[in-house]
């Protein structure tokens, strides 16, 4: 086996090996962390790559404890920890837009989501759109789903019971963010205006200036914070995450995005709490390790009152 157990003395032994200073009394992060999720996630800043710019051996730069590599972590904890706040924010309003627009053009149609006439007619999204509305009928209990294991959510219940129909914005409350995404990439070209329209008019009502948000850019921006919503869900490493088919996407670029479906408040409030922790952070780690973290986060400029975005 190529990766036998370890001991925590063990584990500390390796590190110490490898340059690192291992105080004792952090045995207990190894304990209730993880070897794996601390050293392995985080310790990329602190390797020294002088010479061939080649690392093999896990070599630390002088002057490294586990103690900064724990540090990394939490900032990364903390970030995931903010960020899911306003990625909330930011599905709750493509949530919200969509149902209302959606419902708006279909008036006096029963379920009108569950039809597939009312989605992109290209062949290519046939059988996605199939496939989401079958999800939709999963969580009403439609034919062919069985009715006897009992409903999801209670409001669900209630209306399924009590009404001849499941209205869209009652539908939405229980669906995760990918899902929306989808309901929104699955419209016609029509309705992923109107529906980017809503953006902008949300956008001219919160900041207090007039842009076009087109639906293409609605899609890319959804897209990005979907990606990246996720890696927070499963307890990824944030700071450096790129997504999107070239892994070109950072996360101060999703910042931009946020910027585009957030009030003007909640985005600035968004910005001093990120502020906050870079300058926890570079405070903590200092000098190198905090370059190369704003590096791989995508930040290219930081004062103490403002940071932009590449």
């Amino acid at each position: 086996m190529d990766k036998p157990f370890k001991t925590i003395e063990q584990q500390m032994a390796i590190l110490r090996s490898r340059n690192m200073d291992v105080d004792p009394a952090y045995a207990g992060v190894l304990k209730r962390e993880g070897y794996y999720s601390v050293v392995n996630g985080y310790k990329a800043p602190f390797l020294d790559f002088v010479g061939n710019g080649v690392d093999l051996q896990d070599v630390y730069r002088d002057g490294t404890s586990l103690g900064d590599v724990y540090r990394l972590f939490k900032f990364d904890r903390d970030l995931r920890l903010t960020m899911m706040r306003y990625f909330a924010e930011a599905e709750a309003a493509l949530k919200t837009v969509c149902a209302y627009r959606f419902s708006e053009v279909h008036q006096g149609e029963k379920e009108p989501y569950l039809i597939p006439a009312n989605y992109r007619s290209e062949s290519s999204y046939q059988p996605r759109i199939l496939e989401l509305i079958d999800s939709f009928k999963s969580i009403l209990h439609k034919p062919p789903h069985d009715k006897k294991r009992g409903f999801k959510r209670e409001y669900i219940h209630h209306y399924v019971r009590n009404h001849d129909e499941t209205p869209l914005w009652v539908l939405t409350n229980f669906l995760m963010l990918g899902q929306v995404f989808k309901f929104y990439e699955y419209q016609n070209e029509s309705m992923r205006n109107y529906i980017a329209k809503g953006f902008s008019e949300l956008y001219r009502e919160s900041h207090g200036v007039e842009i076009k948000i087109s639906q293409k850019r609605l899609r890319m921006a959804f897209d990005h914070i979907k990606d990246f919503r996720n890696i927070c869900a499963h307890d990824e490493r944030l700071y450096c995450a790129r997504v999107s088919p070239g892994r070109d996407v950072t996360f101060a670029s999703m910042l931009g995005d946020l910027e585009l479906v957030l009030s003007k408040d909640e985005h600035a409030r968004m910005q001093g709490e990120i502020i906050h922790l870079l300058h926890e952070m570079m405070n903590d780690l200092g000098g190198e390790t905090a370059m190369i973290v704003l590096d791989g986060m995508g930040v290219t400029d930081l004062s103490r009152t403002f940071f932009s975005f590449a």
